[in-house]
């Protein structure tokens, strides 16, 4: 019988191909499948299978509402769930306020997407031959994509299974291996990926989403710096090249800009299906929805070119003053306006209240905004169809790891020109600063230069100030001994909420399958 590729909603993301012997009736072939032996035959079905472990980028309605970016989100200090009420997506209001569990649809959400994103990869990895020099780069894609996922997967959830090819049914109860191990893996995947693949600039303008040299370094790099292996990750940080600033970081988010100069890997939407109110909800979107439902909840705002949305991931009054405190206008009015500032806009407006919305702080993102001008302009429903990308790792970020990686290395002068390239372009005088204090400048500049871009969450945990950041709301442990007691809060709890839950489907579908501290069994 032939191996039929099929890939299954079931509980557990790593269940994600059927192996089985079956009776002479069943081993027919069915009509619009492919099987394993013949699909990975010809160049077209090599391009076909790497798309469709790109799609795993833009799964965010995958499963209904679980947006990898908004996921990361959340539990930051950057802002608030919003909504309607503390019922209105109550998986994403839990991810605010730490009381999410195992059984959470939106982190179940995102183990699965990744993990379906590395069993397509490691279906070309494993299966299509390295016949040509479109085959070997297709390979060399294969392997930076699930680079990242694991990246994603280990930076999110710890210790993880570590499945390299298709699993036989006698294989699916796998365990977790330590996150060392997956470090190692990503290392691999990516050096091999980085000799494998293009420049981005020798890619066609049709083919800038694809990976490329300078993302699987970039890549490399951040698992070289995730280990405190300073001087290795500042040196492959150095290998991402041929990219720069946009000029103007308010453009940088718009459609103008999609795989630009600056976009090392973008989540690739449409708004051209187009989707009406009849689509069925809870089933998978092209466009990003999300965009919609982050919009602002104040009416439609032309001045801003701004459609009304629903109100999620409102900004705190801790990133506004960050912008404040470093004089930093131009990116500020780029991430966020205040409720003082729409009212100058909508001074003739006699019906504006906000003050009894839900997790509402007086302020409107702008960053990954609802803009007309972003969603389709051909009749259809524009609350519904924004192509707007998710700019996955941007050439700023990779300048401020760059600058992390050499500051932490004892060399203040490259990683002052790292962190001063990105404030030049908000317009803002160069740091000077060296040691600690110049590591505490990255910082901050981390903050307001990525606010809302699925970073600052565990950027706090990995630098181990989770713990002492007031917005958080930091739950001490008996046995925990540093730290201001007055900055600690109510609700994260040190041990458990530095990384999620492994998903209970995944924990009862695999009797291996061990829970992470605090999460229960």
């Amino acid at each position: 019988m032939k191996k039929k590729i099929a890939i299954l909603g079931v509980a557990s993301a790593l269940v994600a191909v059927v192996l089985a012997a079956c009776s002479d009736q069943l081993e027919q072939d069915v009509n619009g499948v492919s099987s394993i032996e013949t699909f990975y035959a010809t160049d077209e079905d090599a391009e076909l299978a790497i798309i469709a472990t790109y799609d795993m980028l833009t799964a965010d309605n995958l499963f209904d509402w679980a947006s990898p970016t908004l996921i990361k989100t959340l539990p930051s200090d950057e802002g608030t769930a919003g909504g309607g009420n503390d019922t209105d997506q109550p998986r994403y209001q839990a991810l605010d306020n730490f009381t999410w569990d195992s059984a959470n649809p939106a982190i179940q959400a995102t183990w699965q997407v990744n993990f379906y994103g590395i069993f397509r990869a490691n279906m070309i990895i494993q299966n299509l031959e390295p016949e040509n020099d479109l085959r070997k780069r297709i390979i060399g894609e294969a392997k930076a994509l699930r680079a990242y996922y694991y990246l994603e997967l280990v930076t999110q959830f710890g210790d993880l299974p570590l499945v390299l090819k298709g699993l036989e049914p006698t294989e699916f109860n796998q365990a977790r291996v330590p996150k060392a191990n997956i470090y190692a893996q990503i290392e691999t995947d990516a050096t091999e990926a980085a000799a494998a693949l293009p420049n981005k600039s020798d890619y066609s303008a049709g083919d800038q989403f694809r990976a490329s040299k300078g993302m699987a370094y970039a890549l490399l790099g951040k698992v070289l710096l995730y280990q405190a292996r300073y001087t290795e990750a500042a040196a492959a940080f150095e290998n991402v090249t041929g990219y720069g600033l946009v000029p103007n970081y308010a453009d940088v988010f718009k459609d103008a800009e999609e795989f630009g100069s600056e976009s090392v890997l973008e989540a690739s939407f449409s708004s051209k299906v187009p989707y009406d109110w009849n689509y069925p909800w809870g089933t998978r979107f092209e466009n990003n929805l999300h965009v919609q439902l982050m919009g602002a909840r104040a009416g439609s705002t032309p001045e801003l070119g701004l459609i009304a949305g629903w109100g999620f991931n409102y900004p705190s009054e801790k990133l506004w003053d960050a912008f404040n405190t470093m004089g930093d206008t131009e990116r500020r009015d780029a991430t966020m306006f205040s409720e003082a500032q729409y009212l100058t806009y909508k001074s003739t407006d006699p019906d504006f209240d906000g003050s009894t919305w839900w997790d509402y702080n007086r302020y409107f993102r702008l960053k990954y905004g609802s803009f007309d001008a972003e969603t389709n302009q051909d009749g259809a429903p524009k609350e519904l169809n924004y192509g707007t990308n998710w700019r996955l790792i941007r050439y700023a970020d990779v300048l401020l790891l760059k600058a992390e990686a050499y500051a932490m290395a004892n060399q203040d002068g490259p990683a002052q020109a790292a962190l001063n390239e990105v404030r030049a372009r908000a317009g803002l005088a160069d740091v000077t600063a060296t040691g600690d204090a110049l590591m505490a400048a990255i910082r901050n500049e981390r903050f307001v230069e990525l606010a809302f871009e699925g970073h600052r969450y565990f950027d706090l945990i990995r630098w181990g100030e989770a713990i002492a950041n007031a917005e958080l709301g930091v739950q001490v442990p008996a046995t925990f001994s540093g730290g201001d007691p007055a900055h600690y809060g109510d609700n994260f709890n040190y041990g458990t909420h530095q990384v999620f839950p492994i998903p209970i489907s995944d924990i009862a579908a695999a009797t291996n399958m061990t829970q992470n501290p605090g999460y229960g069994n």
